[in-house]
């Protein structure tokens, strides 16, 4: 077998999260003139840019594979400690 049926996928680099941020803003700009004539230029880019930080945040994240993992190890957990409670019960009488 060749180590490509193995390898991993490759993450998404950080500037796929620049180009989406680059994209939202350029959307938003299109989207929203008529806020952009009431608040100024400037204004308007500042909180366009904030936007689209906010929005473009969690991309690189991943889902939830980490978190079904913790879950799974916690029912674990639980599952174990009634068991030794049991036996240490049985033990003592």
């Amino acid at each position: 077998m060749s180590s490509t049926d193995t390898a991993k996928p490759a993450k998404p680099a950080k500037a796929s999260r620049k180009e989406a941020r680059n994209t939202i803003e350029k959307k938003l700009d299109l989207l929203l003139v008529d806020l952009k004539n009431e608040l100024g230029d400037t204004k308007f880019k500042n909180r366009i840019k904030k936007a689209a930080k906010l929005l473009s945040k969690g991309l690189d994240k991943p889902k939830k594979k980490a978190i079904a993992k913790k879950k799974v190890a916690a029912k674990a957990a639980k599952k174990v400690k009634p068991a030794k409670a049991e036996a240490t019960a049985k033990a003592a009488e």
